[in-house]
């Protein structure tokens, strides 16, 4: 029997069909085969996905396999293959079904989100252009017009800022009327922004085009977000908002960030109250804030020592901080966690090193459990990197060390001895007092299988995953 050639349009036109497949296995071979194709002749691919698309979601089962593959078309397009008119077409399509519904988030909506952005990745101004046709606060994709400028920002930083200015020109007047049930996509937006003005300023250091319009934009809404947003009942609200805020700091006036001090500060610490992620979440943006506020090229830190103390009491107890669970996603974010902890410790230390290592050392002496635990795990960070501005310190901090040889608590005692070992390699022990930690060492090789099994015991679960935090970043 003869062999009968499909033409290739035909053959798409069937791989396309089977995106809407009952068999999972079969979509995903189907997608696999399409975006083989769409890599060998994007245009042709790009054209039988317009031509299924008509009809939208209503004719088609599998909008967001279309979606996907149209996506990752015009991304393999070559520039000399990118039409504006067909490009223009695509974007209708994606657009024309998001504001035809009120779902947000759904697998077809990220998979138009994506296509839109592959588009503006060529066309930068085309998108912008549709985008800005739905983006009024009557529309009903508003939320999802928002949510693609947040993904463009990201994905394209140095095509989105030069035209930021535009979206803050037209976001700004419906910002105060965003219902809060909305406002954490509307935050999150922010902080994409952000980011890319901060990417765009790495890769162009002389180029921001940050003029005076974009600052009074900007101070705006930081002031709208840390007033009334980060005020809110709705959590996720919140710490979007904070979330946010941290990414702003740096690229507000030094004389706004001065006067919201009082009250951004308090408003992060209080995510302190709330789960590992949200905690994760404040210590990145308290990590900002700090470097803002303390190490600015423009002038003085603009936070004493004393208005930090709260702050460095709150942190202190995170270094132990986590949920009962040990899944390891948990103990992926405490790492992360640890890891930023440091960090704002470090801000501190390289602004305020007399005064950090006091304050350490003190709470070392009060024999508080967690405050003890972290303040050691802190010394043991900041030792090698501070090792110039503590050199004189060596007496003190030995004393202090020492003062604490008699600690029962196993998870103290496993924090003290990595820090004993810190210091020797820093040649921080010598005589008498050297043979001392080297003989408390000794001791604690010896410990029993008893010992190490009281690490399971309910007090210490957090200091467990400290301590495996410690030894991967130390």
């Amino acid at each position: 029997m003869a062999s009968i050639s499909i033409p290739a349009p035909e053959a798409i036109q069937v791989l396309l069909s089977l995106l809407a497949d009952d068999s999972s296995a079969v979509r995903e071979a189907s997608m696999s085969s399409l975006d083989d194709l769409a890599a060998l002749n994007p245009v042709l691919v790009l054209e039988c996905c317009a031509t299924v698309s008509r009809g939208g979601r209503r004719r088609f089962g599998n909008m967001a396999g279309v979606f996907q593959v149209m996506a990752f078309g015009v991304r393999a397009l070559d520039e000399r293959d990118v039409d504006s008119v067909f490009m223009a077409k695509l974007a209708k399509i994606a657009t024309s079904e998001m504001i035809s519904s009120k779902e947000l988030n759904s697998d077809w909506q990220r998979a138009a989100t994506s296509l839109l952005v592959a588009i503006g990745s060529h066309l930068p101004d085309l998108v912008m252009e549709e985008i800005f046709l739905h983006l009024s606060g009557t529309s009903s994709a508003l939320q999802a017009m928002v949510q693609i400028l947040a993904e463009f920002a990201t994905s394209c930083p140095s095509l989105f800022i030069p035209r930021w200015k535009g979206v803050l020109s037209r976001i700004l007047p419906i910002l105060g009327n965003v219902r809060d049930m909305h406002r954490a996509t509307f935050a999150n937006a922010f902080k994409c922004w952000c980011q890319a003005a901060w990417q765009y300023s790495t890769d162009f250091p002389s180029h921001l085009p940050q003029d005076g319009d974009v600052m009074s934009f900007l101070n705006s809404a930081f002031e709208l977000l840390l007033r009334v947003w980060a005020a809110s009942r709705d959590l996720k609200v919140r710490v979007a908002s904070v979330e946010a805020l941290g990414q702003m700091v740096g690229l507000i006036t030094r004389t706004q960030l001065k006067a919201a001090l009082p009250r951004l500060v308090p408003t992060i610490l209080d995510l302190y109250k709330k789960d590992l992620d949200i905690a994760f979440l404040a210590t990145c943006s308290l990590h900002n804030l700090l470097n803002a506020s303390l190490l600015s090229e423009s002038g003085p830190p603009m936070l004493d020592f004393e208005d930090l103390t709260l702050t460095l009491a709150t942190l202190l107890p995170v270094v132990s901080m986590n949920s009962e669970s040990k899944d390891q996603t948990d103990f992926s974010v405490g790492l992360k966690m640890y890891n930023e902890m440091q960090h704002c410790f470090l801000t501190v230390g390289l602004v305020y090193p007399d005064d950090l290592f006091l304050f350490l050392v003190n709470k070392c002496r009060l024999k508080e459990e967690a405050s003890t635990f972290g303040a050691l795990c802190v010394l043991k960070h900041l030792l090698p990197r501070l090792s110039e501005a503590w050199h004189s310190k060596i007496p003190l901090l030995v004393e202090s060390v020492k003062s604490l040889l008699e600690e029962h608590h196993l998870g103290v005692r496993k924090a003290l001895s990595e820090l004993i070992v810190v210091m020797a390699s820093h040649c921080y022990l010598v005589g008498s007092s050297g043979e001392l930690f080297i003989e408390y060492l000794t001791r604690h090789c010896a410990l029993t299988d008893q010992n190490q099994s009281d690490l399971d015991s309910t007090p210490n679960k957090r200091i467990e995953v400290a301590l495996r935090i410690a030894r991967v970043y130390d």
